[in-house]
């Protein structure tokens, strides 16, 4: 599976870098730093030199979701936030990211790589958001019951939007832009908001996010998320081939490898297309990346 393939998102990101201008990392260890520098071109804010920058609604970050109207239809009524929350909420958020890196090694390096801010916030809504247009941004809105693993399946479906995002700038996933994909002929059912029709890309988002979801569930003994979706990623999945001449040949290729997990429900294709680099973020790896 490309798209939760280490190796892949390691090469786009390079590929990224070489883009935006830099010159690409020559090692693993320098491409952290060459994604940062990369991806400061593309925001109004730069991230973090390292790890993950936590914010809330009345910093600078949450202060642009709310002029500019980001994420408006996925957090309503957004509300300033306890002192005792942004504790709470940054201590789990901390935990959920060592948890997902011990854990699920592969799903932890994507994150750590393609996340360099979160901002928290209050809202009558909950879950995540991540934008195309805002790489390496994560707006997440706790429940009032969260614990560690919601918040680590949240950073991890929204790593995998981010990375999915990546793949689409440098390969290049649909034949059509993205007003277009939004039409009504080109909508299909969403695996995740089950029964309703999505613009086509937000479709095949919805699907691809939904499996290392399933797989970390799968591995934790939990069977919620895997009786919700199975369906419902089976039918996005048949949608999408029905309209596939909407990919590129890049795209279809990611179409193929999700539907052949949706057809399954077999976790060791997910495992198997992990193909984790043999090392850590601290280890560097021959030859340039990218």
């Amino acid at each position: 599976m490309r798209f939760l393939n280490v190796v892949h998102t390691v090469e786009a990101v390079g590929r990224l870098v070489r883009a935006s201008g830099d010159t690409p990392p020559q090692t693993f260890a320098d491409l952290p730093d060459a994604y940062r520098r990369a991806i400061a071109r593309k925001r109004p804010y730069a991230p973090p030199p390292e790890g993950v920058a936590i914010t809330f609604e009345d910093g600078a970050w949450g202060s642009y979701l709310s002029d500019n109207k980001v994420f408006e239809n996925i957090f309503r009524g957004v509300a300033a936030t306890r002192e005792a929350d942004r504790e709470l909420w940054s201590a789990q958020l901390e935990a959920a990211i060592r948890y997902v890196r011990e854990t699920f090694p592969e799903l932890g390096l994507i994150t750590d790589l393609l996340v360099t801010d979160v901002v928290l916030l209050t809202s009558q809504a909950t879950g995540g958001g991540s934008a195309s247009q805002l790489p390496g941004l994560v707006a997440i809105s706790p429940g009032p019951d969260w614990r560690v693993n919601d918040f680590a399946e949240t950073i991890v479906h929204e790593a995998t939007h981010l990375n999915l995002f990546v793949l689409d700038m440098v390969n290049r996933l649909y034949t059509l832009p993205t007003d277009e994909l939004a039409q009504h002929n080109n909508r299909v059912v969403s695996a995740v908001k089950v029964g309703e029709l999505r613009p086509f890309d937000k479709a095949f988002h919805s699907a691809i996010v939904a499996v290392p979801l399933m797989y970390m569930q799968h591995r934790r003994g939990k069977t919620d998320l895997v009786n919700a979706f199975a369906v419902s990623l089976n039918d996005c999945c048949q949608g999408l081939n029905g309209m596939k001449d909407l990919f590129t040949p890049y795209g279809q290729g990611l179409l193929a490898d999700l539907t052949g997990f949706a057809q399954t429900l077999d976790f060791d294709q997910v495992r198997a297309g992990f193909r984790r680099i043999e090392l850590v973020a601290s280890v560097t790896r021959p030859g340039s990346v990218g």
